[in-house]
C-alpha cells in the first residue's frame, strides 16, 4: 500500500473540506445561532407526517370488485402520479413544521457576541450628538434635529440595566485633550429628558474632535462590549480638523463597535454670509473705511438681486443688491463714515432663506479718540517727533497722549498702559529690554522705529530684527560723497499710495499703467536723503516707499499680534531734511494712529473659540461681560508680566459681546458662526473612510445608520447578529399555501379516478 498516497488523499479531504466551509453561504449558516434554543425541541414534530405516512402505506383496504377487468382500466402512470403527490405532500408537511419550529427557536446571523453572552454583556455606551446649525435643516421626515434626537432615544432603548453611557453635545466636546473626563450616566430615563431639551448652538466641533473624545471616555471603561455612536449629517466642512496630524493612531479596542447615524437633507436653497473683511485703513471719525463682504450661493441654482445689508449701531444705513450663480462667490464692498469716537458694532445681513443661521455676520471697530503714545530716547533727538505728535491735523483728528521716556528705563511697566512706543535711535539694548520690546509687540501693541547715531547693524538685529524676526539691517548708506565727485542725495522715487499711511494723503495719485501697488507720484516734495539705513525685508514685509537706490524708506512689519513700522532715516536734519518736509508731520501722525488699532480681525473670533483682551486699563482685574441678550457674566483678568489680560471663553452665541469695568467700556468684540456649517454637501466615502482609518477603525466594526428609525434594529443585529425568524415565517405561510393547493388538487386527482374506475 502506497501510504503516501493515502496521506495525501487525506489532506485533499481536510483541504477541501476546509474550504467548503469558508464558502460565503455555507460560512453564514455556520456563523448562524439561536436566540430561543429549547423550542428546537419541536423538530421531533416533523417525524409525524413521517410517521402518519408510514402507517398509511401498512394499512390494508378491502375493496370489494366483481371482476379483475376494472384493475385493467387501471394505468401503471397514473399509480406512480398518486405516489408523487404523496411523496410531495409529505416532503411539504415536514418541511412547514420545521419552519414553524425554526421560526420559534429566532435564528440569527452571528453579532459581536455570541448567543446569551450578548444578552449578559454590560455595554458602555457613548453617544455624540450634533447639535450645530446645520443641523437645522430638514428632509421628508422633518428636522434632522428631531430625527437626531428619535434616534438617540432608541440607542437609549437598547441599553438594559448595568450598561452606561455617555451623552455629549458635539459643540460641548473639550478641544484640548486635558482635564478630567465624566463620570458615566445610569438613569437612562432622565437622559431621554436631556435629549429632548437639546437646541441648536452656534459652537461647532469636527467628528474627528468628537471620536477623539469618546476615546478618552472608553478608556475607563472596564466592559467588554464598547459602542460609540454619531449623530450627525456628516457636512465635508466639520469632518476633519484641520490642524491635526495625519498619521495613523490606535485609538480604540478591536471590540469597540461604531455606529454612523447618517442624516441627509433634501436640496435647500442656501445663501451665507462667508466673511467680512476690513481692508487695513485708519479709522478716525470723519474718515471712511470699508468693509468687503463674502457671499456664497450654496444652491444648485443662481440667485438674482440678492439683497445684503449694513446696518451701524443697530441703524439700517445700505443695501445692495448682487448676482451669485450657483455654487458660487461675490464679493460686495460697503462704505461706513464713523460720526463718533468709541466702538462701532454691526453687522451685515441677507434677506431670509430656508436656513437663517447663516444669514448674519456681526463685526466690531474702535474708534480711537486719544492715542497713548510712549516716546523712547534722547529729549534733544525727540523735538520734531514731539512736535509732529503734539500737533492736531484736524477737529475731527486723534489726538495724542505723550510720554517721554529714555532707553534706561525701558521696562515693561513702561509699556503697559501704551498703546503705541516710538523708539528713536534705540543704542545697544539689553536681553531684558529686547525682551520687553518682543513682548510687548506681539501681544498687540505697535512700534514705530527711528535710525541714529547710536543705533548699529549689529545692535538692531540682536535686539530687534532676530526676537521679532523682521527686517534685517545689512548696512548705512551714505549718499552725500563720493571719491570723485559730488553726490546727489537719495530721494523717495516709490510710494504705495493704496497703504493707509498714504491713501487719500495727496488729492489726485498718479498710477503707471501695470505698475502695480507702487508708483511713482509727481508733486510729491521728497525728502533729501543724505544717510540712511539699508534693510532687507522679510517675505511677509511691505516696503511702504522707497528711495531712487532701491533700497525700502519706509517698511511695514509683522510679529505676533502687533505692527512695526521702520523708518530708514533718522528723525533729525543730519541725515535728511525729512523732519521739516510737509509729508513728515501727517505721516508720523497717521503712523501712530494706525499703530495703535492693531489687527482689526482680532475683533472677531469664531463661536465657542476664546477671545484674549489686553487690558491696558489700570487697576482693572474684575470685569462683567455682557453677552448677547443682556446675560452678565463675571469674570476676573490674569497677570501676564506686568500687564492684565482677559481670557473668556464662554462665547455660545453669535452678536456683540461687552466688556464692562463698573461703568467703563473696556472692549467690545464680536462672535460669528463657522462658515464651514452653511456647505451642507457630505464628505466623499473615501474622505470618511481615511479618517476612520487613521483613527485606528476598522472597516468592519462600523455599522451606518441611514434612518433614525432604524437604529435600534441596526444595534441590536450588531450585538446579537440578524434574526431571521420573519423570513423562516413568511417560508412557512408560503409552505403552508403550497400545500393546500397541492392537497386538493390530490383529492380531485383520486376522485376523478375513482369515479373513471367506477364506470
Amino acid at each position: 500500500m502506497n501510504f503516501r498516497k493515502v496521506i495525501n488523499n487525506r489532506q485533499f479531504d481536510v483541504c477541501f473540506a476546509y474550504n467548503i466551509i469558508k464558502l460565503p453561504g455555507l460560512q453564514k449558516v455556520l456563523d448562524m445561532t439561536f436566540l430561543n434554543p429549547l423550542a428546537l425541541l419541536g423538530l421531533a414534530a416533523a417525524a409525524i407526517p413521517i410517521l402518519l405516512h408510514i402507517f398509511n402505506l401498512r394499512k390494508l383496504q378491502k375493496i370489494e370488485f366483481s371482476t379483475l377487468s376494472f384493475l385493467k382500466e387501471l394505468q401503471k402512470t397514473k399509480i406512480r402520479r398518486l405516489k408523487l403527490r404523496q411523496l410531495l405532500l409529505l416532503i411539504l408537511r415536514t418541511l412547514l413544521i420545521i419552519l414553524i419550529v425554526l421560526a420559534f427557536s429566532r435564528p440569527t446571523l452571528k453579532g459581536s457576541l455570541p448567543g446569551k453572552l450578548a444578552e449578559e454583556a454590560k455595554t458602555t455606551a457613548v453617544i455624540i450628538f450634533d447639535d450645530s446649525q446645520s443641523m437645522s435643516a430638514s428632509n421628508e421626515k422633518g428636522a434632522l434635529l428631531q430625527q437626531a434626537k428619535i434616534s438617540a432615544v432608541s440607542i437609549l432603548n437598547s441599553l438594559k440595566d448595568g450598561d452606561e453611557c455617555f451623552l455629549t453635545k458635539l459643540s460641548e466636546v473639550p478641544v484640548n485633550e486635558t482635564g478630567e473626563t465624566p463620570s458615566p450616566q445610569h438613569d437612562f430615563s432622565l437622559m431621554q429628558k436631556n435629549i429632548k431639551d437639546i437646541g441648536l448652538s452656534p459652537v461647532t466641533r469636527t467628528v474627528e474632535e468628537g471620536l477623539r473624545y469618546a476615546s478618552r471616555l472608553l478608556a475607563s471603561s472596564k466592559n467588554f462590549n464598547r459602542e460609540v455612536y454619531v449623530i450627525s449629517d456628516f457636512q465635508s466642512g466639520s469632518l476633519e480638523s484641520k490642524n491635526t496630524s495625519k498619521t495613523t493612531e490606535d485609538l480604540f479596542t478591536a471590540a469597540t463597535h461604531f455606529f454612523l447615524v447618517r442624516l441627509k437633507t433634501s436640496e435647500l436653497q442656501n445663501i451665507s454670509i462667508a466673511s467680512i473683511e476690513i481692508p487695513a485703513a485708519i479709522f478716525e471719525v470723519n474718515r471712511p473705511f470699508t468693509i468687503n463682504a463674502k457671499i456664497t450661493n450654496h444652491s444648485s441654482s443662481g440667485i438674482r438681486n440678492q439683497i445684503v445689508s449694513l446696518f451701524e449701531n443697530g441703524i439700517h444705513t445700505a443695501q445692495k443688491g448682487v448676482d451669485i450663480s450657483a455654487g458660487q462667490s461675490v464679493e460686495t464692498e460697503f462704505t461706513v463714515v464713523p460720526r463718533q469716537a468709541g466702538f462701532l458694532e454691526g453687522k451685515i445681513e441677507l434677506e431670509d432663506d430656508e436656513l437663517e443661521f447663516d444669514n448674519k455676520r456681526y463685526f466690531t471697530i474702535k474708534i480711537p479718540e486719544e492715542v497713548k503714545v510712549l516716546l523712547i530716547g534722547d529729549p534733544s533727538e525727540n523735538k520734531y517727533l514731539r512736535l509732529a505728535l503734539n500737533t492736531k491735523l484736524s477737529d475731527t483728528s486723534s489726538s495724542f497722549k505723550i510720554t517721554e521716556s529714555v532707553f534706561d528705563r525701558l521696562s515693561t511697566s513702561l509699556l503697559n498702559n501704551t498703546d503705541v512706543v516710538v523708539l528713536n535711535d534705540p543704542p545697544e539694548l539689553s536681553q531684558s529690554q529686547a525682551a520687553v520690546i518682543k513682548n510687548y509687540v506681539q501681544n498687540g501693541g505697535g512700534a514705530f522705529i527711528f535710525p541714529g547715531r547710536n543705533m548699529t547693524v549689529n545692535s538692531f538685529n540682536a535686539a530687534i530684527s532676530n526676537p521679532l524676526g523682521i527686517s534685517t539691517a545689512v548696512k548705512i548708506d551714505s549718499f552725500s560723497r563720493t571719491t570723485n565727485h559730488e553726490a546727489l542725495p537719495a530721494e523717495i522715487a516709490k510710494i504705495d499710495f493704496r497703504h493707509p499711511l498714504f491713501s487719500g494723503m495727496f488729492e489726485k495719485p498718479v498710477f503707471k499703467k501695470n505698475a502695480g501697488p507702487v508708483s511713482q507720484q509727481p508733486g510729491i516734495e521728497s525728502p533729501r536723503v543724505l544717510i540712511s539705513f539699508r534693510f532687507i525685508p522679510t517675505s511677509r514685509s511691505k516696503i511702504v516707499a522707497a528711495l531712487s537706490n532701491d533700497s525700502p524708506f519706509l517698511i511695514e512689519d509683522y510679529s505676533g499680534d502687533g505692527r512695526i513700522l521702520i523708518s530708514s532715516v533718522a528723525s533729525n536734519t543730519n541725515w535728511s531734511d525729512f523732519p521739516v518736509k510737509a509729508l513728515f508731520m501727517p505721516l508720523v501722525h497717521r503712523s501712530a494712529v494706525y499703530l495703535s488699532q492693531g489687527s482689526i480681525t482680532g475683533s472677531s473670533i469664531l463661536a465657542g473659540k476664546e477671545r484674549i483682551s489686553k487690558i491696558r486699563t489700570p487697576g482693572i482685574s474684575a470685569l462683567t461681560v455682557i453677552k448677547p441678550g443682556g446675560m452678565e457674566i463675571l469674570t476676573g483678568t490674569r497677570q501676564r508680566t506686568a500687564e492684565r489680560i482677559l481670557r473668556f471663553s464662554d462665547t455660545d452665541l453669535n452678536g456683540i459681546y461687552t466688556v464692562m469695568a463698573g461703568n467703563i467700556l473696556i472692549d467690545k468684540f464680536a462672535v460669528n458662526i463657522n462658515p464651514d456649517e452653511s456647505d451642507l454637501n457630505p464628505p466623499k466615502e473615501e474622505q470618511l473612510i481615511n479618517l476612520l482609518k487613521r483613527l485606528g477603525i476598522e472597516k468592519n466594526a462600523v455599522h451606518t445608520v441611514q434612518q433614525a428609525e432604524e437604529t435600534q434594529r441596526i444595534i441590536m443585529e450588531s450585538r446579537l447578529g440578524a434574526e431571521l425568524w420573519k423570513h423562516f415565517l413568511i417560508a412557512a405561510i408560503l409552505i403552508a399555501v403550497i400545500e393546500m393547493l397541492a392537497s386538493r388538487n390530490s383529492k380531485r386527482s383520486v376522485s376523478g379516478e375513482t369515479l373513471e374506475t367506477n364506470k
